[in-house]
């Protein structure tokens, strides 16, 4: 069971600079518009619950586990004719996603490409891959970047099917710990660099937007994907977060930072939270709510993921000068949008 709500305007004014910290204004946010207070809210970095950093190395069953649920996600995607399409013959999910693969394509024509993939996933990977490769496109060789060292594994195996012969290369790091010019020589191919999934909105997008200035070199080519804030489909955003496969996630996510047994009720939040500014955007919070005997009804917050509108997602992406946007992609409810960017 989900409880979800929906806050369209701020009823309190949210005392805290944008500068702070995503974590820090999400936490902020709640105890402004719900009946938790600050004291009994539990939020922790998004990232965190992808890694077995500072756990024994023998602990990685959930990771293994998170891995498949991103992967069942992945194939509600990609496997769906009818995701985001509000008529018979209008645009898809997969759609969208073939379209960006034809802008890639036409950019890059026959020559050859490095593919980095932040945040590896097989199902909309294989799908990407091997469009591109009908399309004439050469992969030069493939690059992973991770946190999560269960991944490997799970993608080596569906890499070699969608990439025979071509080289594998896998990083455990951070994002913000990454750079391509220090993985690949002087002369190599130019990349396309995926950061898909809804990643993005995990943190403030002004620093996400200068990890990606780091990672990619001058003239490479950012494939990103998000879900947007679109005033006449909010519902959309709740019913992605009451997949069954989000709500197992949240609460791997509780078990592994508060406790195995204790009981919970998975709660759902779309909330204001400043961007920038006098300016805010919304937030999707997923949680679980528990009980204690000392504090009462607390928040466990499992997730958390920016839904910026479409004006602000260009806005943040070209902030800085760092990425132009050469090419973008939609579904019929322009909720789901893949967004191609150079790297100046």
């Amino acid at each position: 069971m989900t409880l979800a709500f929906t806050v369209d305007q701020p009823d309190l004014e949210i005392e805290v600079s944008p500068a702070g910290s995503l974590q820090s204004r999400v936490h902020r946010a709640i105890a402004s518009h719900t009946e938790f207070s600050l004291d009994r809210i539990v939020t922790q970095d998004n990232r965190v619950k992808y890694t077995n950093k500072g756990r024994d190395l023998e602990t990685t069953g959930h990771l293994d586990e998170v891995f498949r649920l991103m992967r069942e996600l992945n194939e509600t995607g990609v496997g769906s004719d009818t995701l985001g399409r509000l008529q018979a013959d209008g645009q898809s999910f997969k759609d969208a996603l073939s379209r960006s693969c034809a802008q890639i394509a036409s950019e890059f024509g026959d020559k050859p490409l490095v593919y980095v993939e932040l945040g590896p996933e097989p199902v909309k990977t294989g799908f990407i891959l091997k469009t591109l490769q009908k399309l004439g496109v050469v992969i030069d060789r493939y690059i992973a970047v991770d946190i999560n060292p269960m991944s490997v594994a799970h993608m080596r195996t569906a890499l070699e099917e969608a990439l025979p012969g071509v080289p594998l290369q896998f990083v455990t790091c951070s994002f913000d710990e990454f750079r391509l010019s220090e993985v690949v020589e002087d002369n190599a191919p130019p990349a396309v660099i995926t950061m898909l999934g809804f990643q993005e909105g995990n943190d403030d997008p002004f620093v996400v937007n200068e990890w990606l200035r780091d990672i990619a070199r001058p003239g490479d080519l950012l494939l990103s994907e998000s879900q947007l804030y679109t005033k006449h489909f909010t519902e959309k955003i709740p019913y992605f977060y009451a997949h069954p496969a989000m709500q197992r996630f949240s609460r791997i996510a509780f078990e592994q930072s508060v406790d195995r047994a204790l009981p919970t009720l998975n709660r759902f939040f779309l909330l204001p939270v400043p961007f920038q500014e006098n300016e805010t955007t919304h937030v999707a919070i997923l949680g679980e709510e528990f009980s204690s005997t000392i504090n009462g009804r607390n928040l466990h917050v499992s997730n958390f993921c920016l839904k910026l509108t479409l004006e602000q997602y260009r806005l943040y992406r070209e902030h800085g000068g760092f990425f132009r946007i050469t090419g973008e992609t939609f579904t019929d409810d322009e909720t789901l949008h893949f967004q191609l960017s150079r790297r100046a």
